[in-house]
């Protein structure tokens, strides 16, 4: 990899900075210089963020669905940063999984406005400043945003979307010198596992029984699956992306994980052949 060390560290926002990726991205980018703007939603993720930090981190409150949110943190950010580059990172995230029959539709419509909607809606808002200064966005996704599996239909459907934004923008904002990448990670090991098991029980037991036991089979499958790969550490992430924003020529996308490999790997193989080979694994 290529590095411009003489590139001075500049300003960042990253959303969804209170756990995991994020938090660590946040400390990360902190301690090497950077100005960073790490969005929480609540006063103990502000405190504990100011507690971790060393070099004048900024917690700001910021809610990726909530415009007026998002148009406040923007005026905050633009008043004080008049020099340097500036760029997003995109982190915010939230992940509900099922059977698309299982799924309540408050789910699903929270699934779609936090990865999708809201992320669309915060770089559109600071694409000036980015555009401005020639600055970096980049996209944390998801191994199930270059194959969409069963039991994954909507957050696969919210990936597959950054995928899509990525792409565009890429070239979109090619001639004002901007630079997009994906980070396309796997099993990460934070609490937020946590929270993704109980989102998983509270939809099994607000299920209709007659209904879950038709899926019964398949969910009992990914449950497995999910706990035989092998997880990262949140700091891979995070010196990655701090890698990719002084990378001259950052690469579209970075894999980072057995995870995403593997994904990747699985979404080379012909559909139909595909499909069978998941079929057949699930249903042995």
């Amino acid at each position: 990899m290529k590095l411009n060390d003489k590139k001075e560290p500049g300003t960042v926002l990253i959303t969804g900075a209170s756990t995991g990726i994020g938090l660590a991205t946040a400390i990360h980018l902190d301690n090497l210089g950077y100005k960073v703007y790490a969005g929480v939603r609540k006063d103990k993720d502000k405190e504990n963020l100011l507690a971790k930090a060393k070099n004048g981190l900024t917690p700001v409150m910021l809610d990726v669905c909530d415009q007026i949110s998002i148009e406040k943190t923007f005026r905050m950010i633009s008043e004080k940063s008049k020099r340097g580059s500036f760029h997003l990172i995109n982190n915010a995230g939230l992940s509900v999984n099922g059977p698309l029959e299982l799924m309540d539709y408050s789910d699903i419509k929270k699934v779609i406005d936090v990865n999708l909607t809201g992320l669309l809606i915060v770089t559109k808002t600071f694409l000036p400043l980015i555009r401005n200064s020639q600055g970096r966005i980049i996209n944390i996704s998801s191994g199930h945003g270059l194959l969409a599996i069963p039991d994954k239909s909507v957050y696969a459907a919210s990936k597959f979307g950054v995928q899509a934004l990525s792409n565009s923008l890429r070239v979109e904002l090619k001639p004002f010198g901007v630079k997009v990448c994906s980070i396309i990670v796997g099993k990460v090991n934070t609490s937020v596992l946590g929270k993704i098991l109980d989102d998983r029980r509270r939809m099994i037991n607000n299920a209709n029984p007659e209904v879950f036991a038709l899926y019964k089979t398949l969910i009992e499958y990914f449950d497995k699956e999910v706990k035989d790969i092998p997880g990262i550490e949140a700091i891979e992430v995070a010196k990655k992306i701090g890698d990719v924003i002084i990378d001259n020529n950052p690469k579209s996308q970075y894999l980072i994980g057995p995870g995403a490999k593997k994904m990747r790997v699985l979404g080379k193989f012909p559909a139909k052949m595909r499909d069978k080979m998941l079929y057949k694994a699930i249903y042995k």
